[in-house]
């Protein structure tokens, strides 16, 4: 089967599929969502200690594979204990990330000297994976933790993120003549740049006249929406392109097909989960 064949397939199969999760499934804060983020993080660890492991530097893939899922698990924890806690799921976050930072890096203040070399290498690799799936990922969690609209602000974020990547791969196939624009990932082209960005911000309007019992944006804030979360789909993608040309592969697996692994699946949605959370606060897109 063609990857084209495959991608189309993923895109009419798989984004059903999520909605419906979604939709159907929002008991326990949307709790069959966030496993399916949980596995993807973990998976996006695995295959991160890999990358780094074609770089020389030897880390676990079971330990990277943690490192990637447990803030989206602290998240999800945060969002059904936040009552009890006293405060809110970004906080119980904000103090399980401190803490898992506590013990990847206190360790290295007992190394051997002659160990230092190899240690700073796995020790700034474990960090990059806290960080890169594990806390930019944690933010799809905490949209699915939103008290009145959970549902109606993970499908925007959805939209936004896989239409922008769907419509870039569509644009870029059929229109995209101008290639190379950028080192890292030489197959991309404007038409597909600005096609996605385009998708965005058409996809943020659609979204606010679907849900407009939910969405109180103005015109301008859409605008502002499609066009931040679209940027951050970009670096994300290209983020991750620099991560695999920097490992001398094409894909960072081979879990999803038509589209490579994990990473390859989620570089985009890593970026853009934050991004999206903070324009909902900062713009009060959701009332």
């Amino acid at each position: 089967m063609s990857n084209i064949l495959q991608r189309l397939l993923l895109f009419f199969l798989g984004i059903p599929a999520i909605v419906a999760v979604v939709v159907l499934l929002p008991q326990a804060h949307h709790g069959a969502a966030v496993v399916m983020i949980l596995v993807f993080t973990g998976g996006a660890g695995v295959e991160l200690s890999q990358i780094f492991r074609d770089r020389g530097v030897r880390t676990r893939a079971s330990v990277m594979a943690l490192l990637g899922f447990l803030p989206a698990l602290i998240a999800y924890l945060g969002s059904l204990f936040a009552d009890m806690a006293g405060f809110g799921a970004l906080g119980i976050l904000a103090i399980g990330i401190a803490l898992l930072a506590l013990a990847v890096f206190v360790p290295f203040a007992f190394v051997q000297t002659e160990n230092i070399p190899e240690v700073i290498s796995r020790t700034a690799a474990h960090g990059f994976a806290l960080i890169y799936p594990g806390l930019l990922g944690a933010f799809v969690v905490l949209l699915a933790s939103e008290p009145r609209w959970a549902m109606e602000s993970l499908l925007c974020f959805a939209g936004l993120t896989l239409g922008n990547d769907s419509l870039a791969w569509f644009f870029g196939v059929t229109l995209g003549r101008k290639r190379g624009i950028v080192a890292v990932s030489p197959n991309k082209s404007a038409a597909g740049f600005l096609g996605g960005m385009g998708g965005s911000v058409g996809l943020a309007f659609a979204a606010r006249a679907i849900f407009p019992y939910a969405m109180s944006a103005s015109w301008i804030a859409t605008v502002c929406l499609g066009l931040t979360v679209g940027a951050a789909v970009i670096v994300g993608d290209l983020f991750e392109s620099a991560l695999k040309r920097s490992a001398g592969t094409k894909d960072s697996g081979s879990a999803v097909p038509g589209r490579g692994g994990f990473l390859d699946s989620f570089d985009s949605i890593l970026f853009a989960a934050p991004v999206f959370y903070a324009a909902s606060l900062i713009l009060g897109l959701f009332r």
